[in-house]
């Protein structure tokens, strides 16, 4: 117990409030790059803080009580009291709580792709023999009235989708059939069966899933 205990207390020293591009302060306000500003939107995955796991370079995991993402500088940030920090240990990977317990969890290290970095942290949607990732990013847009004397920025979540293949190459993906068989190679020949059966959504999160599962059996 006293291990453990050592151990979270040197993790916590190591955080500090710092600074960023988008940082929301203990009073409700928001400030970008500096700058008091109003918003609209989010960059935050979740949009409010959850509890969570955050897992180190030297693969040892911890509980965190209250974290979230942040999508536009790809950080993740906590919650000490009423105080939001930004976490800067050497984290790998880190999840949250989700309805009926399950994990959504984010991991970094992957190949570098378009402008992403392999410190880019990505959701891991689908691990198997292939990982589907999916990519967060908040984009900006000045939405100031005309003469206002307080700066207006709107924040939009999008997502890019991404299939990392077993030869560890990266490759930019669609939520259609097509796309996810010419990523893999394969013939849609090999999928006509099960597909006649299923007739799968595949911009449905559960057909999704089940259709890259049965992809991995082949």
């Amino acid at each position: 117990m006293k291990k453990i205990a050592s151990f979270l207390i040197i993790c916590f020293l190591s955080y500090h409030t710092k600074a960023q591009s988008y940082l929301e302060t203990p009073d409700g306000r928001v400030l970008f790059d500096g700058h008091e500003v109003n918003v609209e939107g989010t960059v935050y995955i979740p949009q409010e803080f959850k509890k969570g796991y955050l897992k180190f370079s030297n693969e040892r995991k911890m509980t965190i009580p209250q974290v979230r993402f942040n999508s536009y500088d790809n950080r993740i940030e906590f919650k000490e009291g009423k105080e939001e920090k930004v976490l800067t240990l050497p984290i790998v990977e880190f999840g949250f709580e989700e309805a009926a317990g399950s994990m959504r969890v984010f991991k970094k290290g992957f190949p570098a792709i378009d402008r992403q970095t392999d410190g880019t942290f990505y959701e891991v949607a689908y691990d198997g023999k292939f990982k589907l990732l999916k990519y967060f990013k908040a984009h900006k847009f000045d939405v100031s009235g005309y003469n206002s004397a307080t700066k207006t920025m709107k924040f939009d979540i999008n997502e890019t989708l991404y299939l990392l293949k077993s030869d560890n190459t990266i490759v930019k993906v669609k939520k259609d059939k097509k796309s996810l068989l010419e990523a893999l190679g394969k013939d849609e020949s090999v999928v006509k069966e099960w597909w006649s059966k299923e007739k799968p959504n595949l911009k449905n999160e559960t057909d999704l899933k089940a259709f890259l599962t049965y992809l991995d059996t082949l």
